[in-house]
Protein backbone atom coordinates (compact mmCIF):
# COMPACT_ATOMS: atom_id res chain seq x y z
CA UNK A 1 0.00 0.00 0.00
CA UNK A 2 1.63 3.36 -0.60
CA UNK A 3 2.02 5.90 2.16
CA UNK A 4 1.05 9.72 2.87
CA UNK A 5 4.11 11.90 2.75
CA UNK A 6 2.77 13.28 6.24
CA UNK A 7 2.50 10.10 7.32
CA UNK A 8 6.14 9.66 6.69
CA UNK A 9 8.67 9.70 9.97
CA UNK A 10 12.13 9.64 10.50
CA UNK A 11 13.98 6.87 12.34
CA UNK A 12 15.54 9.45 14.66
CA UNK A 13 13.19 11.08 17.19
CA UNK A 14 14.34 14.63 16.40
CA UNK A 15 12.15 16.46 19.32
CA UNK A 16 14.32 16.35 22.13
CA UNK A 17 17.08 18.32 19.78
CA UNK A 18 17.71 21.99 18.93
CA UNK A 19 16.71 22.82 15.59
CA UNK A 20 19.46 25.19 14.21
CA UNK A 21 18.14 28.52 13.35
CA UNK A 22 20.25 28.70 10.11
CA UNK A 23 18.24 29.84 7.44
CA UNK A 24 18.82 30.75 3.76
CA UNK A 25 19.99 33.86 3.83
CA UNK A 26 21.71 33.89 7.49
CA UNK A 27 23.49 30.58 7.70
CA UNK A 28 27.31 29.40 9.75
CA UNK A 29 27.96 28.52 6.60
CA UNK A 30 28.64 29.57 2.80
CA UNK A 31 30.12 27.43 -0.12
CA UNK A 32 32.65 29.52 -2.83
CA UNK A 33 33.50 26.34 -5.62
CA UNK A 34 36.41 27.93 -7.79
CA UNK A 35 36.97 25.02 -10.28
CA UNK A 36 35.22 22.53 -11.79
CA UNK A 37 38.73 20.47 -12.22
CA UNK A 38 39.80 17.65 -10.16
CA UNK A 39 43.25 15.14 -9.85
CA UNK A 40 40.59 12.07 -8.61
CA UNK A 41 38.11 10.13 -9.41
CA UNK A 42 35.20 9.66 -7.61
CA UNK A 43 33.09 6.86 -8.43
CA UNK A 44 30.11 8.72 -6.69
CA UNK A 45 31.00 12.46 -7.46
CA UNK A 46 27.67 14.01 -8.45
CA UNK A 47 29.83 16.74 -10.82
CA UNK A 48 31.52 16.71 -13.83
CA UNK A 49 35.40 16.81 -14.17
CA UNK A 50 35.71 19.31 -16.45
CA UNK A 51 39.04 21.03 -17.52
CA UNK A 52 39.71 24.81 -18.01
CA UNK A 53 36.90 25.46 -15.61
CA UNK A 54 39.20 27.67 -13.23
CA UNK A 55 37.24 30.69 -12.73
CA UNK A 56 39.22 33.85 -12.37
CA UNK A 57 39.94 36.21 -9.84
CA UNK A 58 37.01 38.96 -10.97
CA UNK A 59 34.58 35.68 -11.44
CA UNK A 60 35.13 35.05 -7.54
CA UNK A 61 35.73 38.19 -6.48
CA UNK A 62 31.87 38.78 -7.42
CA UNK A 63 30.40 35.60 -6.15
CA UNK A 64 32.19 36.62 -2.91
CA UNK A 65 30.08 39.95 -3.12
CA UNK A 66 27.38 38.24 -4.39
CA UNK A 67 27.45 35.75 -1.72
CA UNK A 68 27.94 38.06 1.05
CA UNK A 69 25.45 40.58 -0.25
CA UNK A 70 22.59 37.30 -0.21
CA UNK A 71 23.54 35.84 2.75
CA UNK A 72 24.85 36.17 6.23
CA UNK A 73 27.80 33.76 7.14
CA UNK A 74 30.71 32.68 9.07
CA UNK A 75 32.31 30.84 7.27
CA UNK A 76 33.38 30.57 3.60
CA UNK A 77 33.85 26.93 2.12
CA UNK A 78 36.63 27.06 -0.78
CA UNK A 79 36.02 23.99 -2.82
CA UNK A 80 35.98 22.33 -6.83
CA UNK A 81 36.57 20.42 -8.31
CA UNK A 82 40.01 20.24 -6.15
CA UNK A 83 40.67 23.82 -5.06
CA UNK A 84 44.21 23.03 -4.07
CA UNK A 85 45.03 22.68 -8.17
CA UNK A 86 43.48 26.80 -8.89
CA UNK A 87 46.95 28.65 -9.55
CA UNK A 88 45.36 31.57 -7.53
CA UNK A 89 44.53 29.79 -4.45
CA UNK A 90 46.46 31.48 -2.19
CA UNK A 91 45.05 35.20 -3.67
CA UNK A 92 41.58 33.35 -3.07
CA UNK A 93 42.21 32.64 0.45
CA UNK A 94 43.47 36.09 0.92
CA UNK A 95 40.42 37.66 -0.74
CA UNK A 96 37.84 35.56 1.29
CA UNK A 97 39.81 36.33 4.27
CA UNK A 98 39.57 40.10 3.36
CA UNK A 99 35.31 40.03 3.47
CA UNK A 100 36.02 39.34 8.08
CA UNK A 101 34.97 35.76 7.31
CA UNK A 102 36.62 32.54 8.28
CA UNK A 103 38.51 30.84 4.97
CA UNK A 104 38.39 26.67 5.24
CA UNK A 105 39.31 24.58 2.10
CA UNK A 106 37.93 21.49 0.91
CA UNK A 107 39.71 19.29 -0.39
CA UNK A 108 41.09 15.62 -1.12
CA UNK A 109 45.18 16.48 -0.45
CA UNK A 110 46.13 14.43 -3.03
CA UNK A 111 48.74 17.14 -3.68
CA UNK A 112 49.42 18.74 -0.41
CA UNK A 113 52.59 19.45 1.42
CA UNK A 114 53.75 21.07 4.17
CA UNK A 115 55.27 24.11 2.09
CA UNK A 116 51.79 24.68 0.73
CA UNK A 117 50.00 24.36 4.01
CA UNK A 118 52.21 26.91 5.92
CA UNK A 119 51.88 29.30 2.32
CA UNK A 120 47.78 29.11 2.88
CA UNK A 121 48.17 29.88 6.49
CA UNK A 122 50.30 32.70 5.90
CA UNK A 123 47.28 33.91 3.11
CA UNK A 124 44.92 33.93 5.84
CA UNK A 125 43.22 29.87 5.67
CA UNK A 126 41.30 28.92 8.90
CA UNK A 127 41.86 25.34 8.17
CA UNK A 128 41.35 21.94 5.85
CA UNK A 129 38.50 19.60 5.56
CA UNK A 130 39.83 16.65 3.91
CA UNK A 131 37.44 14.20 1.33
CA UNK A 132 39.00 10.67 1.89
CA UNK A 133 37.00 7.29 1.65
CA UNK A 134 37.02 4.12 0.11
CA UNK A 135 35.15 5.79 -2.96
CA UNK A 136 38.17 7.42 -4.33
CA UNK A 137 40.36 6.21 -7.43
CA UNK A 138 43.47 7.66 -5.17
CA UNK A 139 46.76 6.50 -6.56
CA UNK A 140 48.54 3.86 -4.09
CA UNK A 141 45.41 3.67 -1.71
CA UNK A 142 43.03 2.06 -3.67
CA UNK A 143 41.34 -0.69 -2.39
CA UNK A 144 42.49 -0.34 1.21
CA UNK A 145 39.73 -0.49 3.99
CA UNK A 146 38.75 2.62 5.69
CA UNK A 147 40.62 1.50 8.46
CA UNK A 148 43.59 1.51 6.40
CA UNK A 149 42.65 4.66 5.43
CA UNK A 150 43.63 5.75 8.78
CA UNK A 151 47.11 5.75 8.26
CA UNK A 152 46.36 8.88 5.33
CA UNK A 153 44.07 10.56 7.61
CA UNK A 154 46.78 10.46 10.39
CA UNK A 155 49.58 12.08 7.43
CA UNK A 156 47.29 14.98 6.94
CA UNK A 157 46.24 15.48 10.26
CA UNK A 158 49.79 15.62 11.97
CA UNK A 159 50.90 17.69 8.67
CA UNK A 160 48.04 20.25 9.68
CA UNK A 161 48.66 19.91 13.64
CA UNK A 162 52.15 20.97 13.03
CA UNK A 163 51.99 23.85 11.49
CA UNK A 164 49.26 24.89 14.20
CA UNK A 165 46.56 27.45 14.32
CA UNK A 166 44.95 25.84 12.08
CA UNK A 167 41.28 23.56 12.51
CA UNK A 168 41.48 20.28 10.76
CA UNK A 169 38.11 18.54 9.85
CA UNK A 170 36.77 15.35 7.74
CA UNK A 171 34.25 14.66 5.23
CA UNK A 172 34.07 10.87 4.38
CA UNK A 173 31.16 9.66 2.17
CA UNK A 174 29.73 6.03 3.57
CA UNK A 175 28.72 3.64 0.99
CA UNK A 176 26.59 0.56 1.28
CA UNK A 177 29.05 -1.68 1.44
CA UNK A 178 31.40 0.58 3.89
CA UNK A 179 29.05 0.88 6.76
CA UNK A 180 30.40 -1.80 8.76
CA UNK A 181 33.56 0.11 8.27
CA UNK A 182 32.30 3.52 10.54
CA UNK A 183 33.39 2.16 13.55
CA UNK A 184 36.74 1.85 12.35
CA UNK A 185 36.69 6.20 11.26
CA UNK A 186 35.00 7.20 14.41
CA UNK A 187 37.49 5.11 16.51
CA UNK A 188 40.38 6.53 14.70
CA UNK A 189 39.02 10.11 14.87
CA UNK A 190 37.93 10.22 18.69
CA UNK A 191 41.88 9.35 19.39
CA UNK A 192 42.39 12.19 17.51
CA UNK A 193 40.30 14.87 19.62
CA UNK A 194 43.04 17.09 19.99
CA UNK A 195 44.15 17.30 16.15
CA UNK A 196 40.74 16.45 14.66
CA UNK A 197 37.71 19.23 15.37
CA UNK A 198 35.08 17.32 12.98
CA UNK A 199 34.22 14.51 11.09
CA UNK A 200 31.31 14.31 8.55
CA UNK A 201 29.68 11.15 7.64
CA UNK A 202 27.84 11.17 4.62
CA UNK A 203 25.49 8.21 3.37
CA UNK A 204 25.86 8.39 -0.66
CA UNK A 205 23.02 9.19 -2.94
CA UNK A 206 23.22 7.87 -6.32
CA UNK A 207 20.20 7.59 -8.82
CA UNK A 208 20.27 5.25 -11.42
CA UNK A 209 18.46 4.84 -14.56
CA UNK A 210 15.97 1.81 -13.21
CA UNK A 211 14.63 4.39 -10.57
CA UNK A 212 11.13 4.18 -11.14
CA UNK A 213 10.89 8.25 -11.73
CA UNK A 214 10.80 10.38 -15.12
CA UNK A 215 13.01 13.59 -14.82
CA UNK A 216 11.71 17.19 -15.46
CA UNK A 217 13.65 20.87 -15.47
CA UNK A 218 10.78 23.64 -16.33
CA UNK A 219 7.88 20.83 -17.15
CA UNK A 220 9.50 19.31 -19.62
CA UNK A 221 10.72 15.60 -19.26
CA UNK A 222 14.43 14.71 -20.22
CA UNK A 223 16.41 11.61 -20.56
CA UNK A 224 18.79 10.57 -17.57
CA UNK A 225 21.09 9.98 -20.07
CA UNK A 226 21.83 13.73 -20.14
CA UNK A 227 22.47 13.92 -16.34
CA UNK A 228 26.21 12.97 -15.27
CA UNK A 229 25.54 9.99 -13.17
CA UNK A 230 25.43 7.55 -16.45
CA UNK A 231 28.92 8.30 -17.08
CA UNK A 232 30.03 7.30 -13.02
CA UNK A 233 31.57 3.86 -12.29
CA UNK A 234 29.91 3.62 -9.02
CA UNK A 235 26.02 2.05 -9.29
CA UNK A 236 25.00 1.36 -5.73
CA UNK A 237 25.07 -2.10 -6.76
CA UNK A 238 22.87 -2.97 -3.62
CA UNK A 239 20.40 -0.44 -4.19
CA UNK A 240 20.51 -0.07 -0.37
CA UNK A 241 18.86 3.27 0.38
CA UNK A 242 21.70 4.59 3.38
CA UNK A 243 20.02 6.97 6.26
CA UNK A 244 21.16 9.18 9.16
CA UNK A 245 20.02 5.92 11.44
CA UNK A 246 22.21 3.44 9.91
CA UNK A 247 25.07 5.69 10.66
CA UNK A 248 24.31 6.76 13.96
CA UNK A 249 23.69 3.48 14.97
CA UNK A 250 27.29 2.47 14.29
CA UNK A 251 28.73 5.44 16.12
CA UNK A 252 26.69 4.02 19.50
CA UNK A 253 28.13 1.03 18.81
CA UNK A 254 31.84 2.79 19.45
CA UNK A 255 30.33 5.55 21.86
CA UNK A 256 27.45 3.61 23.45
CA UNK A 257 26.24 6.82 25.43
CA UNK A 258 26.50 9.44 22.70
CA UNK A 259 23.63 11.92 21.97
CA UNK A 260 22.94 14.15 19.28
CA UNK A 261 22.30 17.86 20.53
CA UNK A 262 20.98 19.66 17.27
CA UNK A 263 19.77 19.28 13.85
CA UNK A 264 18.41 20.53 10.36
CA UNK A 265 15.37 19.19 9.16
CA UNK A 266 13.96 18.69 5.84
CA UNK A 267 12.18 20.60 3.26
CA UNK A 268 9.19 18.11 2.80
CA UNK A 269 9.41 16.18 6.32
CA UNK A 270 10.58 18.80 8.87
CA UNK A 271 11.46 15.69 12.31
CA UNK A 272 14.07 14.62 9.18
CA UNK A 273 17.43 14.60 10.56
CA UNK A 274 19.08 15.69 7.68
CA UNK A 275 22.14 17.10 9.55
CA UNK A 276 22.60 15.44 12.56
CA UNK A 277 24.83 17.38 15.24
CA UNK A 278 26.86 15.43 17.75
CA UNK A 279 29.72 17.01 20.22
CA UNK A 280 31.64 15.12 22.49
CA UNK A 281 33.43 16.08 25.19
CA UNK A 282 36.77 13.91 25.71
CA UNK A 283 40.60 13.83 26.85
CA UNK A 284 42.85 11.38 24.97
CA UNK A 285 41.92 8.09 26.81
CA UNK A 286 38.38 8.71 27.86
CA UNK A 287 35.28 10.07 26.23
CA UNK A 288 33.44 11.68 29.09
CA UNK A 289 29.95 12.74 27.55
CA UNK A 290 28.49 15.43 25.05
CA UNK A 291 26.89 18.86 24.73
CA UNK A 292 23.46 19.11 24.82
CA UNK A 293 20.98 21.29 22.98
CA UNK A 294 21.30 23.89 25.55
CA UNK A 295 24.66 24.48 25.18
CA UNK A 296 24.27 24.16 21.69
CA UNK A 297 21.34 27.06 21.52
CA UNK A 298 23.23 29.59 23.84
CA UNK A 299 26.87 29.07 21.84
CA UNK A 300 24.47 29.80 18.43
CA UNK A 301 22.31 32.77 19.59
CA UNK A 302 24.80 33.89 21.70
CA UNK A 303 27.19 34.24 18.95
CA UNK A 304 24.39 35.34 16.78
CA UNK A 305 23.83 38.59 18.99
CA UNK A 306 27.33 39.86 19.52
CA UNK A 307 28.83 38.81 15.64
CA UNK A 308 25.34 39.16 13.76
CA UNK A 309 25.85 35.67 12.60
CA UNK A 310 25.56 31.48 13.46
CA UNK A 311 28.63 30.23 14.50
CA UNK A 312 30.49 27.67 12.38
CA UNK A 313 34.25 26.60 13.43
CA UNK A 314 35.85 27.81 16.87
CA UNK A 315 38.93 29.54 16.57
CA UNK A 316 41.20 26.10 16.19
CA UNK A 317 42.78 26.52 20.72
CA UNK A 318 39.21 26.69 21.51
CA UNK A 319 38.43 23.21 20.71
CA UNK A 320 41.05 21.99 23.44
CA UNK A 321 39.47 24.11 25.86
CA UNK A 322 36.36 22.63 26.69
CA UNK A 323 36.38 22.82 30.37
CA UNK A 324 35.22 26.53 29.90
CA UNK A 325 31.63 23.94 28.63
CA UNK A 326 31.54 23.01 32.29
CA UNK A 327 29.48 25.88 34.03
CA UNK A 328 26.93 25.72 31.36
CA UNK A 329 26.37 21.94 32.91
CA UNK A 330 23.90 24.31 35.64
CA UNK A 331 21.40 24.76 32.58
CA UNK A 332 22.66 21.83 30.26
CA UNK A 333 22.35 17.91 31.74
CA UNK A 334 24.64 16.21 29.10
CA UNK A 335 27.42 19.15 29.88
CA UNK A 336 26.77 18.54 33.48
CA UNK A 337 27.14 14.84 33.05
CA UNK A 338 30.23 15.30 31.01
CA UNK A 339 31.62 17.44 34.50
CA UNK A 340 30.35 14.75 37.12
CA UNK A 341 32.31 11.73 34.64
CA UNK A 342 35.43 14.41 34.92
CA UNK A 343 35.79 14.47 38.57
CA UNK A 344 35.00 10.80 38.78
CA UNK A 345 37.87 10.02 37.17
CA UNK A 346 39.95 13.11 38.90
CA UNK A 347 38.96 11.39 41.67
CA UNK A 348 40.50 8.15 40.69
CA UNK A 349 43.98 9.90 39.43
CA UNK A 350 44.43 13.39 40.94
CA UNK A 351 46.57 14.12 38.02
CA UNK A 352 43.30 14.02 35.75
CA UNK A 353 42.79 17.18 36.53
CA UNK A 354 45.22 18.96 34.60
CA UNK A 355 44.27 16.58 31.42
CA UNK A 356 43.29 18.47 28.37
CA UNK A 357 39.89 18.34 27.80
CA UNK A 358 38.60 18.92 23.89
CA UNK A 359 35.58 18.94 22.13
CA UNK A 360 35.02 17.18 18.61
CA UNK A 361 31.81 17.36 16.42
CA UNK A 362 30.46 14.02 15.11
CA UNK A 363 28.30 15.15 11.98
CA UNK A 364 26.07 12.05 10.25
CA UNK A 365 24.32 14.49 6.69
CA UNK A 366 21.67 12.26 5.12
CA UNK A 367 21.32 14.63 1.45
CA UNK A 368 18.73 14.59 -0.77
CA UNK A 369 15.66 12.10 -0.38
CA UNK A 370 13.45 11.02 -2.94
CA UNK A 371 10.36 9.81 -1.61
CA UNK A 372 7.74 7.36 -3.23
CA UNK A 373 5.75 10.11 -4.71
CA UNK A 374 9.28 11.59 -6.57
CA UNK A 375 9.45 14.74 -4.34
CA UNK A 376 12.61 15.55 -3.00
CA UNK A 377 13.65 16.30 0.51
CA UNK A 378 16.15 19.02 0.71
CA UNK A 379 18.51 20.13 3.80
CA UNK A 380 16.14 23.50 4.86
CA UNK A 381 18.48 25.67 6.21
CA UNK A 382 21.31 24.06 3.70
CA UNK A 383 24.90 25.25 4.90
CA UNK A 384 26.49 24.23 1.38
CA UNK A 385 24.63 27.35 -0.54
CA UNK A 386 26.84 28.92 -3.26
CA UNK A 387 26.56 31.27 -6.30
CA UNK A 388 25.48 30.26 -9.56
CA UNK A 389 24.12 33.16 -12.28
CA UNK A 390 23.96 34.96 -9.12
CA UNK A 391 21.12 32.59 -7.82
CA UNK A 392 22.26 31.00 -4.17
CA UNK A 393 21.94 27.46 -5.34
CA UNK A 394 22.59 23.92 -2.97
CA UNK A 395 26.34 23.02 -3.99
CA UNK A 396 25.24 19.38 -4.10
CA UNK A 397 22.88 20.31 -7.67
CA UNK A 398 25.12 22.92 -9.10
CA UNK A 399 25.74 20.65 -12.19
CA UNK A 400 21.68 20.34 -12.98
CA UNK A 401 21.59 24.38 -13.00
CA UNK A 402 25.08 24.23 -15.29
CA UNK A 403 23.30 20.81 -17.43
CA UNK A 404 19.83 22.63 -17.80
CA UNK A 405 19.31 26.06 -16.24
CA UNK A 406 17.67 24.81 -13.59
CA UNK A 407 17.17 21.62 -10.59
CA UNK A 408 16.06 18.78 -12.35
CA UNK A 409 12.56 17.56 -10.16
CA UNK A 410 11.08 13.84 -10.31
CA UNK A 411 7.59 12.76 -10.79
CA UNK A 412 6.46 8.69 -10.27
CA UNK A 413 6.34 6.78 -14.08
CA UNK A 414 2.65 6.16 -14.75
CA UNK A 415 3.42 2.76 -15.60
CA UNK A 416 5.91 0.94 -13.33
CA UNK A 417 6.98 -3.16 -14.01
CA UNK A 418 7.24 -5.30 -11.07
CA UNK A 419 11.19 -4.51 -10.53
CA UNK A 420 9.98 -1.12 -10.12
CA UNK A 421 7.25 -1.31 -7.77
CA UNK A 422 9.55 -3.55 -5.44
CA UNK A 423 12.13 -0.78 -5.90
CA UNK A 424 9.24 1.88 -4.30
CA UNK A 425 7.73 -0.82 -1.71
CA UNK A 426 11.83 -0.53 -0.59
CA UNK A 427 11.63 3.37 -0.25
CA UNK A 428 8.53 2.72 1.34
CA UNK A 429 10.23 0.60 3.98
CA UNK A 430 12.36 3.72 4.22
CA UNK A 431 10.58 6.38 4.76
CA UNK A 432 8.31 5.23 7.31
Amino acid sequence: MRHSEKTIKNDLDTSQLLRMPWTNSDNAFSWLEITHRCNLDCGYCYQNNLPNSDKDIAQVEKEIKTSMRLRKTDTMIISGGEPLIHPQLEEIVRMVRSFKVKPVLVTNGHILNQKMVKNLKRAGLFGFVFHVDRGQSRPGWMGKSEKELNDLRQYFTDMVHDEKGLVCGFNTTILPETLHEVPDIVQWTIRNIHKVCTNTLIPVRVPREDDPYDLYVHGKKIDFKDTVFPSKKYKNPTGIILTAKDIYAQIQNVIPGIRGNAFLGGTEIPEASKWLFCNIIGTDTKILGNMGPKAMEILQNGFHFLRGRFLSFLKPGLYSKAKLLFPLGVIDREIRKSFLSFLTATVKNPLHLFKKVSIQSLLVLQPQDVLPSGKQDLCDGCPNKTIHNGRLVSMCRTEEFISFGDMVTMKRKDTEDQDSKVKVEKMEEVYN
